[in-house]
């Protein structure tokens, strides 16, 4: 059991939000959609949540890099709410 660090959790965790920023990105389209993409933007959001806390425990304990995962699932959140805000405008 050596070989299973805390880097083996923590660096997929920290990396995953920075990803879904960029699948949000690419596929802004499918939030102004509602039709298309309401699953799509609940998913999302909700996986954004779920990595929030842990890289909030994990800027604070483990890794400095992990601050640009929290603020890419703050990003998710509220970059969500401006392009439906802006698809019913």
């Amino acid at each position: 059991m050596n070989w299973l660090t805390k880097g083996y959790a923590a660096w997929p965790m920290m990396i995953a939000p920075v990803l879904m920023l960029l699948l949000l990105i690419k596929e802004r389209e499918l939030i102004r959609d509602p039709r298309r993409g309401a699953n799509f933007s609940q998913v999302i959001k909700i996986v954004s949540c779920l990595f929030l806390l842990p890289n909030v425990f994990a800027a604070i304990g483990y890794n400095s890099f992990a601050v640009v995962s929290v603020l890419s699932s703050l990003t998710i959140l509220v970059a969500d709410r401006h392009l439906k805000r802006q698809a019913r405008a």
